[in-house]
């Protein structure tokens, strides 16, 4: 069928409508009319994906990646010029905080775009699909969990992209027969890559040491690596979470630092601190700051973190956000949170709310839950909306980070 297609969607599929329906077309630029086929069909809404192109959108490039145009599942938004995709996710952040009765003008929602938006993360995770005696490594096809196989991919550091053919060969080993994803993380700057099995300790003792092999030039670890942030040294574990984009890492924790607008006498929360990256930054400009952390592998991390890097005004506390924050003693000047996609509970919500801080900076990588969290940490008044930021750490994809601050109002 032919559609006309309008806004972008969060997914970054563009939406059209059928008598009164709702179709989110993939493949689609907002302004285009396209030839598509209806995918999925639902009560409330339908799935299709754009066959033809009638009318191109100005905005629309040839896809520079071979396994983008074979279906992959990676990326979304390589059809779309640069400039483009971000004057389309901000808009998507927008709609959300609309959604979500937050007034805040588009215009004022910076936006901190990549100068070259591709060889960015520093971490990814690869699927293994055995065919025969051959192993390859690669993605799921989009919606599926089918894999497409790869060797290369753009938005990935060079050196994980050199190893993956070395791992797929150490794969095909059958004493690795239980090995069905590998994760990669990459020391910027050095040849140090840390690669972890999918179930863990599935891989057998020789693997690591097959795959060094077929790569010598890298120096491959299993358990930890060093990773620089901010001229700091942080150990850095495969389940430890860490973003992704190593060049825009460093202007997302300087904004967020900025809008907590510290001066070395304040005392600061940060919620869902991790491995502590954040955390250290914030005690450069604190008197003290309280680390809570559920994870117990990123709280001894953490705590090492910090011992590394002589800060000795930060403090974890292990547990949940909702459980720990009401047993904290004392005013809180500021809190910063940085929480998993699904965002918060609404209990830690008001457990964070009732410290009474006067400033709350949130680092979101999902719009709708942002959106969500927000307007409950403004419910009756409490704070205000004051400041918001689009950091683009996924190039090419539909994901969105963003950090805004929050004033307390009463």
């Amino acid at each position: 069928m032919q559609l006309t297609v309008g806004e972008l969607a969060h997914g970054g599929a563009a939406l059209a409508r059928v008598d009164g329906r709702v179709v989110f077309v993939e493949g689609a630029i907002p302004g285009e009319t396209v030839e598509a086929e209806i995918t999925h069909r639902r009560k409330d809404f339908w799935r299709a994906q754009a066959t033809a192109v009638l009318e191109p959108a100005a905005a629309r490039i040839d896809p520079p990646c071979p396994y983008f145009k074979a279906g992959c599942g990676g990326c979304q938004l390589q059809y779309l010029a640069y400039p483009e995709q971000l004057a389309q996710k901000r808009q998507v952040l927008h709609r959300q905080l609309e959604r979500a009765h937050l007034e805040f003008p588009i215009d004022r929602i910076d936006v901190l775009g990549m100068d070259d938006p591709w060889r960015y993360r520093l971490r990814g995770e690869f699927h293994v699909l055995r065919r025969g005696g051959a192993v390859s490594l690669g993605f799921y096809r989009k919606h599926t969990y089918q894999t497409l196989p790869i060797n290369a991919c753009l938005i990935h550091a060079e050196v994980i992209e050199r190893a993956l053919p070395a791992f797929a060969r150490a794969a095909e080993d059958p004493a690795a027969g239980r090995v069905t994803a590998l994760q990669f993380t990459w020391a910027p700057g050095t040849s140090d890559l840390l690669w972890s099995p999918y179930p863990p300790g599935s891989a057998d003792p020789g693997f690591g040491t097959r795959a060094a092999g077929w790569v010598p030039e890298l120096n491959l670890n299993d358990d930890s690596i060093g990773i620089e942030d901010a001229g700091r040294h942080f150990r850095v574990r495969p389940e430890a979470f860490v973003q992704v984009n190593w060049r825009q890492r460093d202007g997302l924790y300087e904004r967020a630092v900025a809008f907590a607008q510290l001066n070395g006498r304040d005392r600061v929360v940060d919620a869902y601190a991790g491995i502590g990256m954040l955390t250290a930054r914030l005690a450069d400009h604190a008197r003290d700051v309280i680390a809570i952390e559920e994870s117990p592998y990123a709280v001894r991390l953490g705590e090492l973190n910090m011992q590394l890097n002589s800060c000795g005004n930060v403090s974890y506390r292990r547990g949940r956000v909702e459980d720990a924050a009401p047993l904290l003693e004392g005013d809180v000047d500021v809190l910063v949170l940085d929480p998993p996609r699904a965002g918060c509970a609404e209990s830690a919500i008001e457990a964070m709310a009732n410290l009474k801080p006067q400033r709350v900076v949130y680092i979101s990588c999902d719009p709708s839950t942002l959106a969500r969290d927000v307007s409950r940490f403004c419910a009756a008044g409490r704070y205000t909306l004051v400041e918001v930021a689009f950091v683009d750490m996924f190039p090419q994809t539909y994901h969105i980070e963003a950090v805004v601050k929050l004033e307390r109002t009463a």
